[in-house]
C-alpha cells in the first residue's frame, strides 16, 4: 500500500479506484457465486442421501480438522511467500475438488456415499487453511492507500454476499432442472475467473518477513493487544453459536415443504427451491448490510457497530429458530443477514487496521482459524443436538450461548477501559490503543 499525500474522502466504492482490487472484486464474485451453488447443492445432496441432521453436521465438520491443524501454518506461509502465488495454487486445487465431486455424483465410478462428500470436504479444509489467511492478508496489497482498507473489506464482503443471493438462487433452479452434478461442475468452472484476475494484477515485489519469526508471534501480539483479542474472541463465539445455524437450513426447508402440502413425489424439488429462497433471503440481507457498512460505517464508533450488530444478529436467529412456516422465516433470515454482515465487516476491519503488516498473515490466520475452523465444529455440534432434541431447541441453545459471550465480552471491555481511566465512549473505536 502506498500512502497518499492528500486525505481520501470516504465514498461507498472507494477501494474500486485501485485496479488490482477491481480485478479481484470481479473475479472473486464469479467464483463465490459458484461456491455458493456448490454449498447449497452439497447440503441438499447430503440430506437427500441420508435424511439425517447428523450427517449434515459431519460433512460440515469434516473440513474443520485439517483447517484447525493447518491454518496457523497457512498464516506463516502468507508472511513468507507471495500471497498471490498461494492464492493461485489454492484456487486451482479447489477447482479440481469441485470437478471431482461432480464426477463422483454421476455415479460413473462408484455410487456416491456421504463419506465421499465428507472426504472431499476434508480436502477442501486443507485448501482453505492456506487460502483464507493469504486472502485476508492480501487485501492490504490490492489497495493503493491505507485509507481504502476498511472500504475494501466492506466491498469484499458486499460482493461475497451478493453472490450469496445469486448462488443459491441459481443452485435452486439448477438443482430442480439438472441436478447437483451441474452445480458442482459450474463451481469448478467459476474458479477460472479468479485465477485469471490474480494473474492480471500488477503488484510490487513481495518482501517476506524474517524466517525466524515463529507461528506463535501472532498469539504474542494478541496477548499484548486486548482490543483485537476481544474482537477475535467474539468472532469465535459467533462461529460456534450463530453462524452454525445455517447447517440446519435443509431441515427447515424440508419441514416448510411438508407444511406447504407438497406431495412426497415432488417434495424434493419443492424443498430445494425453498432452501434456495432461504439462503437467498439471508444473502439479500447480507448484501444490504455490506452496502450500509460501506456507505455509513465512518459515521459511527466501531464499538457501536460491533456490539449492536452482534446482539441483533443473535436475536434475529432466535426468531428464525421459532418459525413454523416459510413466510416469517424469510424476513428473519434477511434481518439476520444484515446484522451478521455488519458484525463481520466491523470485526475484520478493527483487527486489520491495528495489526502490523509484518504480522498480518499470522494474526489473520488466527482470525481465520476461529472464523472458519470453529464454524464447522459448531455445525457438527448443532447437527447432533438437533438430531436429539430438534432443530428449534438446538438453535436456542447455540444462539443463547453466543449472546451470553457477547455480553461478557462487552463487560470485559468496559472493565478494561475503566481500569485504564478511559471514558467508556472510546471503547473499541476505530483504532483502540494497545493495552
Amino acid at each position: 500500500m502506498n500512502s497518499s499525500a492528500q486525505p481520501i474522502r470516504p465514498t461507498p466504492f472507494l477501494a474500486l479506484r485501485s485496479r488490482n482490487f477491481r480485478l479481484f472484486f470481479v473475479g472473486q464474485f464469479i467464483s463465490v457465486v459458484g461456491t455458493w451453488m456448490q454449498t447449497m447443492a452439497q447440503q441438499w445432496l447430503v440430506y437427500e442421501i441420508t435424511h439425517s441432521a447428523s450427517w449434515l453436521g459431519i460433512v460440515t465438520g469434516a473440513g474443520a480438522i485439517p483447517y484447525v491443524l493447518l491454518t496457523l501454518h497457512g498464516g506463516k506461509a502468507a508472511d513468507r511467500y507471495p500471497r498471490r502465488t498461494i492464492l493461485v495454487i489454492t484456487q486451482a486445487a479447489a477447482m479440481l475438488l469441485a470437478f471431482a465431486l461432480a464426477l463422483l455424483n454421476t455415479n460413473w465410478v462408484v455410487p456416491i456415499r456421504p463419506w465421499h462428500i465428507a472426504l472431499l470436504a476434508a480436502l477442501s479444509g486443507v485448501v482453505n487453511a492456506y487460502n483464507m489467511p493469504a486472502q485476508q492478508a492480501f487485501v492490504s496489497e490490492m489497495v493503493d492507500d491505507p485509507a481504502m482498507l476498511g472500504n475494501a473489506i466492506a466491498l469484499n464482503s458486499l460482493q461475497f454476499n451478493v453472490a450469496r443471493v445469486c448462488g443459491p438462487f441459481l443452485a435452486g433452479v439448477t438443482l430442480a432442472h439438472f441436478g447437483a452434478t451441474a452445480c458442482f461442475f459450474l463451481n469448478g468452472l467459476s474458479y477460472i475467473a479468479v485465477i485469471i484476475s490474480l494473474l492480471m494484477m500488477h503488484l510490487p515485489p513481495f518482501v517476506p518477513v524474517s524466517h525466524q519469526l515463529s507461528l506463535v508471534s501472532g498469539f504474542h501480539y494478541l496477548a499484548r493487544n486486548r482490543g483485537p483479542l476481544r474482537v477475535i474472541l467474539l468472532v469465535g463465539a459467533a462461529s460456534l453459536g450463530a453462524w452454525s445455524v445455517s447447517t440446519l437450513y435443509p431441515v427447515y426447508s424440508d419441514k416448510f415443504a411438508a407444511l406447504a402440502g407438497a406431495s412426497f413425489a415432488v417434495r424434493k424439488q419443492v424443498s430445494a427451491v425453498i432452501l434456495g429462497r432461504m439462503m437467498s433471503a439471508s444473502g439479500v440481507g447480507a448484501a444490504i448490510g455490506g452496502l450500509l457498512v460501506a456507505s455509513f460505517s465512518h459515521r459511527f464508533a466501531r464499538r457501536f457497530l460491533l456490539y449492536t450488530s452482534a446482539i441483533f444478529f443473535g436475536i434475529t436467529l432466535l426468531f428464525f429458530g421459532s418459525c413454523h412456516s416459510e413466510l416469517p422465516a424469510m424476513p428473519a433470515l434477511m434481518l439476520s443477514g444484515i446484522f451478521m454482515t455488519a458484525f463481520g465487516i466491523t470485526a475484520n476491519t478493527v483487527v486489520q487496521e491495528q495489526v502490523p503488516d509484518s504480522l498480518r498473515g499470522r494474526v489473520m490466520a488466527i482470525y481465520s482459524f476461529v472464523f472458519g475452523g470453529l464454524m464447522p465444529l459448531g455445525g457438527l455440534e448443532i447437527g447432533f443436538v438437533a438430531n436429539h432434541v430438534g432443530a428449534p431447541k438446538a438453535i436456542y441453545m447455540n444462539v443463547g450461548g453466543y449472546l451470553v459471550c457477547v455480553l461478557l465480552t462487552l463487560l470485559w471491555s468496559q472493565l478494561d477501559k475503566r481500569s485504564q481511566g478511559l471514558p467508556i465512549e472510546l471503547l473499541e473505536t476505530t483504532s483502540e490503543p494497545a493495552t
